[in-house]
C-alpha cells in the first residue's frame, strides 16, 4: 500500500535527530495523561499528537458520561492526573469545583473529565508541539524507514516516530448466541448508548446482563431519567460490587508469598479474621496489596494465571473494585425495596415479540429454569478483550501485519516490560507501544488512574532517553 504524504499540518515531516514525534491514539484518560507527561520533559523537543474519534479530550468512556449520579470509585485525595503531584486535583477542585472538597470525597466523573480537559487544553496553547486530531479514527499504522505513517479513516496522514495505543476499554461482546434480532430496538447492545437509555427509561421494566460497574451505572441512570418500574439484574454468580468504607489500614506484611491463587485465598481470609476484633474489616487488608499486585500476578505461571481468571476473578473485581459509598447506599435500599432485582444464572434463551422480551436462564443456585419478562435489555457484561473477536480497524490492520499479536491469556495485547508491544514474530517492536488495558496480561493491576499514571510517567521518561542517546 502507496500512502500519500502531505505537507500541510495534517503530517509531519521526518524530524531531526534531537526530536521526537509520538503518535497516540486514544484520547481518554490514558492517551490524555501520555500526553501531558511528555510535553511535561523539560528541555526536550518531543512533540505529541492525539488521535480522538470523539470530540472531546480526555473523556473516554468513563468519564465522557454528565450524569451527576456517577461517581468515581476512588476518593479524590487518590485520582491526581500526576503521580509525583497527588495533591493536584485536590487543589484543581477547590478552586474550580468547591472550596469544602475534600480528599476522601468521590466526585462526579463528569467533573474529572473537565478536570483532564482543563489541563490538556493549556497544552494546546502550543501547537508546535501537541495536535489535537479531533475526530479522526486511526485505521492504519505503516512503518517508514525510521518512522511509521499513521492513517486515519478521512484518510489523512502523520508521521511519527514512536505510536502508542491507548484505546481503554473494548465494547462488550453479544452474550446472546440465538434469538436475538441484530436490529431489534428492545436489545441494547452497548451501555453507553445514553440515547437508547433515554428510550429504556419509558419501560415498565429493564434487564440489565451483568451484575457488574456498569450495571450499577446504568441502573443509577434510569432512575436518573425518571423510570419507576422494575430493574431486574442478571450474571452468571449475581456478584454484585461492594462499597468503600472508611477502615484501618492493615500492618501485616506479605513475606513468603505463595505461589497460588489458592494459596493466596488463604492468606488474605486468614489476615482479614485478625482485622474483626479491631472492629475492621477485609478492606484493608486487600488495599494493602496494591503496592504488590503487579508483582504477585508476574510471579504465577501462566497455569496459575488461567485458573485465577477462571475462577478467582469475579471475586477479586467485587472486592477490588469498590464502588462510591453513596452509590452503595443507592442499590442497597433499591435491594431491600424490591426496585431492584438480583439473580444469578446462565441465559439458555432470549425471545423477543412486539410487545417485550423474555429472557430465560437456570438459576445458579438449584438449577430451575425460570425466565424474566421485561420491555428492554441493556448489554453491561464487561469489555471484550480477545483482540481476535473484535471488529476494531486499527487492530485488524496491526494483526494482519503481524506488528502486534495477543497475549497469552487473551486478556490485552503481548507486550514487553517498557510496553512495547511484541510482533508476530516474538520481537519487540521498535516504534509500536501501549498503555493501559492493553497491558493487562503483562500487569493485571493495568486500568486504573494511579497504575495508568504510572504508566504514563515511565514512558515519558523513555522518551527524554530516546532524546539523549540520539545526541552521543
Amino acid at each position: 500500500m502507496v500512502l500519500s504524504i502531505g505537507k500541510s499540518e495534517d503530517a509531519i515531516a521526518a524530524a531531526s535527530a534531537n526530536e521526537c514525534t509520538v503518535a497516540i491514539v486514544g484520547g481518554g484518560f490514558a492517551g490524555a495523561a501520555l500526553a501531558l507527561q511528555l510535553l511535561r520533559q523539560p528541555d526536550t523537543n518531543i512533540s505529541v499528537d492525539l488521535f480522538e474519534k470523539g470530540q472531546l479530550l480526555g473523556r473516554g468512556v468513563a468519564y465522557g458520561t454528565e450524569d451527576d449520579c456517577h461517581l468515581l470509585n476512588v476518593p479524590c485525595g487518590k485520582m491526581s492526573a500526576f503521580e509525583d503531584d497527588p495533591t493536584h486535583l485536590l487543589r484543581w477542585a477547590k478552586e474550580n469545583v468547591d472550596p469544602a472538597v475534600q480528599p476522601d470525597h468521590f466526585l462526579p466523573r463528569k467533573i474529572y473529565g473537565q478536570y483532564i480537559e482543563s489541563l490538556l487544553t493549556h497544552a494546546l496553547a502550543d501547537p508546535q508541539r501537541f495536535r489535537w486530531r479531533k475526530g479522526e479514527e486511526v485505521v492504519s499504522v505503516v512503518r517508514d524507514g525510521a518512522t511509521a505513517v499513521v492513517q486515519t479513516a478521512s484518510g489523512k496522514t502523520v508521521r511519527a516516530h514512536k505510536v502508542v495505543l491507548a484505546l481503554g476499554n473494548f465494547r462488550p461482546s453479544n452474550p446472546f448466541l440465538h434469538g436475538k434480532d441484530k436490529n431489534s430496538r428492545r436489545y441494547i447492545p452497548f451501555a453507553w448508548d445514553r440515547s437508547a437509555l433515554d428510550d429504556a427509561a419509558k419501560e415498565d421494566s429493564v434487564l440489565l446482563v451483568g451484575t457488574g460497574l456498569t450495571a450499577v451505572d446504568i441502573a443509577m441512570s434510569l432512575r436518573a431519567r425518571g423510570m419507576t418500574g422494575q430493574i431486574h439484574l442478571l450474571s452468571r454468580r449475581g456478584l454484585l460490587p461492594l462499597s468503600h468504607r472508611v477502615h484501618k489500614k492493615y500492618e501485616g506484611e506479605w513475606i513468603d508469598r505463595p505461589a497460588t491463587a489458592r494459596g493466596w485465598l488463604k492468606r488474605l481470609r486468614a489476615a482479614a479474621l485478625t482485622t474483626e476484633p479491631q472492629g475492621d474489616d477485609w478492606r484493608g487488608v486487600v488495599d494493602s496489596l496494591r503496592p504488590i499486585t503487579q508483582t504477585i500476578w508476574q510471579e504465577f505461571s501462566l497455569a496459575e494465571k488461567r485458573r485465577f481468571l477462571r475462577h478467582v476473578r469475579p471475586y477479586w473485581d467485587v472486592h477490588r473494585h469498590r464502588i462510591a459509598p453513596q452509590v452503595g447506599s443507592a442499590i442497597e435500599k433499591e435491594l431491600k425495596s424490591g426496585g431492584i432485582k438480583n439473580h444469578a444464572g446462565r441465559i439458555i434463551e432470549y425471545r423477543e415479540d412486539d410487545l417485550g422480551v423474555d429472557v430465560s436462564y437456570r438459576n445458579r443456585r438449584n438449577g430451575e429454569v425460570r425466565t424474566l419478562r421485561v420491555g428492554r435489555v441493556i448489554n453491561c457484561t464487561g469489555p471484550e478483550t480477545d483482540c481476535r473477536k473484535l471488529n476494531h480497524p486499527l487492530l485488524a490492520n496491526l494483526l494482519a501485519q503481524k506488528l502486534v499479536r495477543p497475549d497469552p491469556l487473551f486478556v490485552g495485547l503481548d507486550v514487553s516490560s517498557d510496553g512495547a508491544l511484541i510482533e508476530d514474530s516474538g520481537r519487540s517492536s521498535e516504534f509500536l507501544y501501549a498503555i493501559g488495558p492493553a497491558r493487562k496480561s503483562l500487569l493485571w493491576e493495568s486500568t486504573a488512574v494511579p497504575e495508568i499514571r504510572a504508566q504514563a510517567a515511565e514512558f515519558a521518561a523513555l522518551g527524554r532517553h530516546w532524546l539523549i542517546k540520539s545526541k552521543l
